[in-house]
């Protein structure tokens, strides 16, 4: 009874195994005899790549999904709508043929071309630089081959440009196309009648909290300035660069003019009254390093401010308090008093900092940042061997600095300068004469799309009737991921007789680096660096570095890791570093 039972159980596994894989069998024969009907993998040939492109686009909206059967009906609707996009673009005895289901073999023919064009523009527009630089550039050329959507760009164009530069009462006198198939041959006539320009009259400042000669600053543009929507633009963004508001509504209505005078009336909504934000970074110079910020952007009618910036890292840690006063007579100038306290870990030293002082902030319209300052410092500085020593210097100084830079977060090129000269004398509450000059530049430049050329160069001179008070966050050191790579933080530079790096009278660095685009998010570069921190350009010996790294450019700007490698250094220095931000 048991050996019947166990054949019967295996017949009956069997037959179920066996009708299994007979439905499996007959569901794939029956998708492979019915993928010709039921999918279809669309093409196009016959025609250029870039038409190939807009003929996909425009039939895209025609094409089935995977559950709907190629019938002829379907192929016919594909075939006409191809006819008309070939039109449209100056294919008017174009051919059309299929092969096998889905491919559509198109045979172009011979094309229409522009013959007269005639693109005119009257009334004040006639005279704008902007209708100028269009009329000599626009698209439309005799001989070209007609495209209506070449054509509708250009007078859609037209009406935009007008409408952004004030021509509000513009109108169309001719927009023709003369079509002659059989000659091939289209003529274009567009001629547009601009009218008067609007301008732009004195802006009302509704409901603010803020005094308006302080506002005014702000306007980029007399009344009656020729009315221009960038720059209404640029009051709106103006006035959220302050963040003294939330928002800001600039309404300037064409139906409001008065003359051809159209009144601007902006409205304001005061942001919070507190702002707070938090850092964190790394870089393998200073390690984990964490920042703070509270700011009131709006203490009081005048548009004064007060801020806090706090730091904190193994190698810099630092507080500063600033109050800021608007300039009245101009739109970035701010006047500020500073008060901060920093520490500073400079190998074998501990530098405590005090600073307070005024400085006057100048933007120019070249984009120079001009700072000038008195800044007086109490410095207090202890060594690993005990000893400690103090200063006080009292520094007027100016600085300069201007970045160019495009690519946003990721660059592609610019530069950046830095120039700094300050100075004290002993007979003016500094403990020292003391003179102290410092430059840094950078340059980038991008060639074919993908080589890229990093160039870096720091200089500077310090000169001091008694060196023992100049404190080491003046001095100068070499080393680290933005010096000399291969070698550590501020590592390098005069010693003592124990080997104490103690700063330099003199720095020259030097660096130069090529990176390729690999990847869309992935830059490997090779580098050599090359200078030092000197007291005498003879005395000291020039270090210099090899290495190579990859930047990985993520969302925030670029992260860096390279691997740097002294060169002809007894000591064969090899370092990894780690460091984020954009190179300038």
């Amino acid at each position: 009874m048991g050996i019947l039972q166990a054949v019967v159980c295996f017949c009956d596994d069997f037959f179920c195994f066996w009708w299994w894989w007979c439905c499996c069998c007959c569901c794939c024969l029956f998708f492979l005899v019915s993928s010709s009907v039921w999918g279809c993998d669309f093409s196009i040939k016959g025609v250029s790549s870039d038409n190939t492109d807009r003929l996909q686009a425009s039939l895209k909206y025609l094409l089935p999904t995977d559950n709907h059967p190629w019938t002829e009906e379907l192929r016919s609707r594909l075939g006409e709508s191809a006819m008309q996009s070939l039109q449209a673009l100056g294919y008017y005895h174009a051919g059309l043929s299929w092969q096998g289901d889905c491919l559509m073999n198109l045979q172009p023919g011979p094309p229409v071309r522009l013959g007269t064009v005639q693109v005119l523009i009257n009334g004040e527009a006639a005279q704008d630089a902007a209708f100028v630089e269009l009329l000599t550039h626009y698209p439309l050329k005799t001989g070209a081959i007609f495209d209506q959507g070449t054509y509708d760009s250009l007078k859609s164009g037209i009406e935009a440009l007008a409408r952004a530069h004030g021509y509000f009462d513009g109108r169309w006198q001719h927009h023709l196309i003369e079509l002659n198939v059989q000659q091939n041959r289209a003529d274009v006539h567009l001629v547009y009648d601009s009218g008067r320009r609007y301008r732009l009259g004195a802006v009302e400042f509704l409901h603010t909290p803020v005094r308006l000669k302080i506002l005014r600053r702000f306007v980029p543009f007399q009344p009656g300035t020729p009315y221009d929507a960038d720059r209404l633009m640029q009051l709106n963004k103006n006035l959220l660069d302050t963040h003294y508001f939330k928002s800001v509504d600039v309404q300037a209505e064409p139906k409001q003019a008065v003359n051809h005078v159209i009144p601007v009336r902006v409205r304001l909504s005061v942001g919070k009254r507190n702002n707070m934000a938090l850092g964190v970074g790394f870089a393998t110079d200073i390690g984990p390093r964490l920042s703070a910020n509270w700011s009131r952007p709006l203490l009081s009618q005048n548009g004064h401010s007060v801020s806090v910036d706090t730091q904190y890292s193994r190698i810099q840690s630092s507080v500063q308090f600033s109050y800021n006063i608007p300039v009245e007579t101009t739109r970035e100038d701010t006047m500020q008093v500073i008060y901060g306290f920093q520490r500073y870990v400079i190998l074998n030293t501990v530098t405590d900092s005090t600073l307070f002082g005024p400085q006057y902030n100048l933007f120019a319209a070249n984009g120079w940042r001009e700072v000038s300052y008195i800044h007086w410092q109490r410095n207090f500085y202890s060594r690993t061997d005990g000893s400690t020593a103090t200063s006080n210097l009292l520094l007027p100084g100016f600085s300069w600095t201007r970045t160019i830079s495009r690519g946003g977060v990721d660059p592609y090129e610019g530069n950046q300068q830095t120039w700094q000269i300050e100075g004290g004398t002993n007979d003016l509450l500094s403990d020292t004469n003391v003179l102290d000059v410092h430059a840094n530049w950078r340059w980038l430049q991008t060639y074919l799309g993908r080589h890229q050329l990093l160039v870096r160069f720091d200089g500077g001179g310090l000169w001091a009737s008694d060196w023992t008070k100049i404190p080491p966050t003046m001095r100068f050191f070499a080393g680290g991921d933005q010096s000399i790579r291969g070698y550590g933080f501020n590592s390098l530079g005069p010693t003592d007789n124990l080997g104490n790096v103690l700063g330099g009278h003199y720095l020259l660095v030097g660096s130069l680096q090529y990176g390729y685009q690999w990847r869309p998010h992935w830059r490997p570069h090779v580098f050599v660096d090359a200078g030092n921190a000197y007291d005498s350009l003879r005395d000291e010996p020039t270090k210099k570095s090899t290495g190579f790294g990859v930047s990985w450019l993520s969302p925030v700007g670029p992260v860096s890791v390279d691997l740097g490698f002294g060169l002809r250094d007894a000591t064969h220095p090899v370092r990894l570093h780690f460091y984020m931000g954009p190179p300038l």
